[in-house]
């Protein structure tokens, strides 16, 4: 077995790629390399694969791990022989791994430094070739893992220059200018490369490039650390000068370029965040294998993130990258995807878009003419082909601050991009940082609810799919107590240390709060004085500014954190403030530090100043005073509209129709940029307004209509039934219009797995008779809105007994939509028909529907629908055992998934990803699916959040042998399902041993399972009861009905996968004493599993073979 960490972590067999499986199981081995031999504890193991914050049952799981490692590094280990490669020892585990690239290439490295001149390039070139990336890959964040780095970052660099001073000595300069020249970009401060390379071009006969190259060091050198080049650059540039002839002659074999000298202290760049900003600047070099480098810096507000950040952009433009800036803002209307629209729009002033017809709506106000989600996936894929062709060019770097306040599309597109760029093969120097405050990570961004996130993407999610491109994740906390003196004497007081002390303590080295502090202390007033909160410094500040100056700046406030003076002076004017009073006020704050001047705007010095100055502020004056930013902002004809809304609408009753009026443009705007999350809070603000003033029934229905448009093209299908049920509601009050009823009915046209509706509640009988009163008032020829009418029906009367009318009513559906043949609507019949029919009764047909779907979308260019097909091919491949389509159609799904925005179908194909593993016997994988489609189901707001997860973690516990353990989880679905609560606490009374209460539950009767989507599943779930208990009559009984299911998974429709239906009827053939058929029902899941390449030995492989006698079920 051979071991590869020069790079990302891997293991070959026979050169054949093996898979490591999870992220930490990986871990667990890369742990035990970088050990090099050596024993590591369990402790240690533990806490450095959970960093510092291990599970409940940590210890149970490690095992596990190493237990998998043992099989996958061991292939040809005999089953109860002692492992050779991964041996236990205590206190814990080591790794014997003689066969690891990181030790060749140490050895070859080493080697190389005494052998003869002829030898050395070979050795030298030999291990180099063994370097594949950054080494330990996806850990190279982890604490344990960066002293090993290092220490191999710094023998590649030791390998170059021995390999140039070999290269010169054999008189081959111009590979050694060619090879240099990337890596002086990468380690600017290395001296000895900077020789080197200056060296070689004077020998290409280039004395004016080698002193140009010389001087660029010494610049560098200057600039970065304050230092003046080291003797060694100093003589060279000499020799250079001079032409001396020393610089001829060959360099001796293995004679290295003499080191620069010891470093000078540093010239402090920013008190305190010196380790910090390293790092950002060594980002640009340890870009992945496509050059791509991604940073996310966060921390409390004040911290000293955009700080950070603006000496790193400094930095890069002095080193000649391209600097884009893009910064979100607060709730002040801002338009959809701000922050990119300014990183973009930036850009194109200096590298034109390869494709602007890709970008309508971002750099113009032009409409797609495709589908929204074909032009998603267009815009998208445009931008990242932009950003990547530019950084090819010059090396690019995209700054985004204050992502905590960005809005939903921008996120969204972050995300896509992340995964086009950096998924690409060619290399392109694009580093991308990202900042916010540490509060949004942890879900607490904002004060209140903010629309849309419910179902949207947040912080977190981008930061979790960030680490999958070895990110560079930087935590700003306080200073220490040394570090605020200095930030004292900056601001021209000193402090003593003590007072040091106490400053940080009560700060906690916040640098904001220590400047407020610092400041109050140098007006002369108590150190004990100085409040702990930030609110109460700034109320100090402000104070002394007098009353007017409150209120002016209240008023600056409203508009935002960057306001224009005139439209404060005009705002002002109407509560009897003159002008020349607001600019005094305003010259005062700036004078102070409160506010800047940036061109011809101002801006408060920190959000928290305009933060302050809002809450202060009682309702109704805040409310009165966006009414007054509105009119004078309306009067501007550049101001965006999404301004405007938002101060119309925090204007509340003094503004509603201005609310109307300017939500629906904004809406709108968000519409034509994809924003789909902004462009469906829009709307909903528009009928929130709307239906708070006189208005036209009519025009509300249409309102509420682009909202459910909106929503469902974010995703939210849940949220637009609900609307959808307002829209109803309204359109009773619209006399004769009975096609915008159909449409208000037939509203939901999403694309969908499930039905958008709880299945086991009462059918909703009110809105039955609305779809047929609607049906009756429309003519009763052919059309659309017949059509989608009877779809629509048929999915309302859907409740888990199989009605006949749900069949008959889609079916009349699907047959008009192809008499029309109108393609779009012939898919969203199709999906209506689909979702009247219970999967397992009806798998065949529904085959048929998805294959068709499919066709129709790629036809027209539907990539929703186009998903849908493929969600379903998943599920119903995977139930008639075609366990091949179905992953190559899941692996179609991820690709989707990861440029479509749609919360929704990413929950399901997350349940259906980890049943997929349960099915291999991957729990430990499956679990950790779970856990991220429990986070996906609480975002997305959906029917029973947490109960399809735990119906899930249910069924995983009956597979993995630990129903004596899932009391918890039957707690949780406990009256959801019909059965299957019943049936799953009688398996865990007898896996605990309690037959004699099981026995006493299973005699009250067993409840028939709804023939739905989980008749399958739960028919098989509760014959595993019955067996349990050994109830023959009722095992005779379900295993006829299962019968002509054999050769089927039962998948639950990626909510509950008990597994292959074979084994159950193999369970139920031994209980009723049948062992001829209990054994031809293993032997044809063996055959099925072996020919899908998916055998196991699990518990579904391994033959059922019981007895059962006056106790019930037992092993025999």
């Amino acid at each position: 077995m051979e071991f590869l960490v020069l790079g990302p972590v891997e293991a070959r067999h026979n050169g054949v790629a093996v898979d490591l499986i999870g992220p930490r199981q990986r871990a667990v081995l890369a742990r035990l390399l970088i050990a090099r031999g050596a024993v590591v504890p369990v402790d240690t193991l533990i806490d450095d694969l959970y960093g510092g914050a291990p599970p409940p049952r940590a210890l149970a799981t490690l095992h596990s791990y190493v237990s998998n490692l043992r099989r996958v590094i061991e292939p040809g280990r005999a089953s109860r022989t002692p492992p050779r490669t991964l041996i236990t020892r205590a206190p814990g585990y080591l790794l014997t791994a003689p066969n690891v690239d990181a030790n060749r290439f140490t050895d070859l490295v080493t080697a190389s430094e005494s052998l003869p001149p002829g030898e050395v390039l070979a050795c030298l070139e030999e291990a180099l070739g063994l370097w594949r990336g950054l080494p330990y890959g996806e850990f190279a964040d982890e604490p344990w893992a960066t002293v090993e780095i290092s220490r191999l970052c710094e023998l590649r660099l030791t390998a170059v220059e021995r390999r140039a001073q070999a290269l010169l000595a054999f008189g081959r300069p111009q590979i050694v200018v060619a090879e240099l020249r990337s890596e002086v970009v990468a380690h600017p401060l290395r001296e000895s490369l900077w020789c080197l390379l200056a060296l070689a071009l004077y020998r290409t006969g280039r004395q004016a490039d080698a002193l140009a190259v010389l001087r660029r060091a010494s610049d560098t050198l200057v600039s970065q650390l304050g230092l003046d080049p080291g003797p060694e650059l100093r003589a060279l540039e000499r020799d250079i000068l001079s032409q001396a002839e020393s610089l001829e002659a060959a360099v001796p074999a293995g004679a290295p370029v003499s080191p620069p000298g010891p470093s000078s202290p540093r010239r402090r760049v920013m008190i305190g965040r010196e380790r910090e900003l390293a790092e950002l600047k060594a980002l640009p070099i340890r870009g992945g294998a496509n050059g791509v480098a991604v940073a996310a810096v966060s921390g409390e507000p004040g911290i000293g993130k955009t700080r950070l950040l603006e000496a790193f952009r400094d930095d890069c433009a002095d080193l000649g990258y391209l600097v884009l800036w893009g910064r979100c803002h607060d709730a002040e209307g801002v338009p959809p995807l701000w922050p990119w629209l300014q990183v973009l729009r930036a850009l194109a002033e200096i590298s034109p878009p390869p494709d602007p017809q890709a970008l309508c709506g971002v750099l113009n106000d032009e409409r797609f003419d495709c589908p929204t989600e074909a032009a998603l996936i267009q815009r998208n894929l445009s931008i990242a082909q932009w950003l990547t062709a530019t950084a090819r060019t010059r090396p690019l770097v995209v700054v985004l601050d204050d992502l905590h306040w960005a809005d939903l599309a921008s996120l969204e597109l972050l995300r896509n991009l992340v995964a086009l760029i950096g998924g690409t093969n060619e290399p392109a120097p694009l580093t991308l940082v990202i900042a916010f405050r540490e509060t949004a990570f942890s879900g607490a961004a904002h004060d209140g609810p903010v629309p849309g996130a419910a179902f949207g993407l947040t912080v977190d999610d981008v930061v979790r799919q960030l680490t999958g491109y070895d990110l560079l994740r930087i935590r700003l906390t306080g200073l220490e107590a040394a570090e605020v003196r200095a930030v004292a004497a900056e601001l021209g007081a000193e402090v003593d240390d003590s007072t040091a002390a106490r400053l940080t303590e009560r700060t906690g080295g916040n640098p904001f709060l220590v400047r407020e502090s610092v400041r109050l202390l140098s007006q002369g007033q108590s150190l004990e004085t100085v409040p702990d909160a930030a609110a109460d410094l700034i109320r100090r500040r402000l104070a002394a500014l007098g009353s007017r100056a409150v209120e002016v700046l209240a008023t600056a406030a409203v508009i935002g954190r960057d306001f224009d003076p005139g439209v404060v002076t005009e705002v002002c004017r109407t509560s009897g403030t003159e002008p020349e009073e607001v600019y005094r006020v305003l010259d005062r704050a700036a004078q102070t530090g409160l506010v800047t001047v940036s061109g011809e705007c101002m801006v408060f010095a920190h959000d928290l100043l305009k933060e302050t100055l809002l809450r202060d502020l009682p309702p109704l004056r805040r409310a009165l005073l966006h009414r007054r930013v509105m009119t004078a902002l309306s009067s501007q004809p550049g101001t965006d509209v999404t301004v405007l809304a938002h101060h119309a609408v925090e204007a509340g009753p003094a503004a509603y129709r201005e609310a109307v009026r300017w939500a629906r443009a904004a809406a709108r705007q968000a519409g034509l940029r994809l924003a789909y999350e902004e462009a469906a809070a829009w709307w909903g603000r528009a009928v929130a307004a709307h239906g708070a003033c006189a208005g036209d029934p009519a025009e509300h229905v249409e309102l509420l209509l682009q909202q459910i448009r909106a929503m469902l093209a974010a995703g939210d299908a849940l949220g637009a039934r609900r609307v959808r049920a307002e829209a109803v509601r309204v359109v009773d009050r619209v006399e004769g219009c009975p096609e915008l009823t159909a449409r208000a009915l037939t509203a939901l046209d999403s694309p969908s797995v499930w039905v958008l509706r709880d299945p086991y509640e009462t059918v909703e009988l009110g809105l039955v008779e609305q779809f047929e009163a609607a049906l009756g008032a429309l003519p009763a020829t052919d059309s659309p809105e017949r059509a989608l009418l009877l779809g629509g029906l048929a999915q309302e009367l859907y409740n888990g007994s199989d009605d006949p009318s749900c069949r008959s009513l889609s079916a009349e559906a699907v047959a008009m939509a192809r008499r029309l043949g109108d393609p779009r609507l012939l898919m969203r019949v199709l999906n209506a028909r689909g979702l009247a029919l219970p999967q397992p009764l009806h798998i065949l047909e529904l085959l048929e529907i998805a294959d068709e779907m499919h066709d129709l979308a790629v036809r027209t260019r539907a990539p929703g629908f186009e998903l849908l097909a493929q969600m379903l091919f998943t599920h119903h491949r995977l139930e008639v055992f075609d366990v091949a389509g179905a992953d190559r159609a899941a692996a179609r799904c991820d690709v989707m998934l990861e440029r479509l925005q749609l919360p929704w179908p990413r929950f399901q194909h997350t349940m259906w990803r980890a049943n997929r593993l349960v099915l291999s016997g991957r729990f430990d994988d499956a679990e950790t699916l779970y856990e991220e489609a429990g986070r996906q189901a609480e975002r997305i707001g959906m029917w029973y959040a947490g109960g399809v997860v735990v119906t899930g973690r249910l069924m995983m516990s009956y597979q993995r042998d630990t129903m004596a353990d899932a009391g918890p989880l039957i707690d949780l679905i406990a009256g959801i399902h019909p059965t299957m609560d019943h049936d799953a606490r009688i398996l865990e009374l007898h896996a605990q041993g309690r037959k004699d209460e099981a026995r006493a539950l299973a005699e009250k009767g067993w409840p028939d399972p709804p023939a739905d989507w989980s008749w399958l599943t739960m028919t098989c779930l509760q014959g595993a009861a019955q067996a349990a208990v050994g109830d023959v009559p009722a095992c005779r009984a379900t295993y006829e009905k299962l019968l002509p299911y054999a050769g089927r998974i039962s998948g639950g429709s990626a909510v509950a996968c008990v597994g292959p239906v074979d084994w159950f009827l193999s369970l139920l053939a031994c209980v009723v004493g049948d062992s001829g058929a209990a054994s031809w029902h293993m032997n044809s899941l063996r055959r099925l599993a072996n020919h899908q390449g998916i055998g196991g030995t699990g518990k579904m492989f391994t033959p059922p073979e019981y007895i059962c006698d006056d106790d019930g079920l037992r092993a025999s």
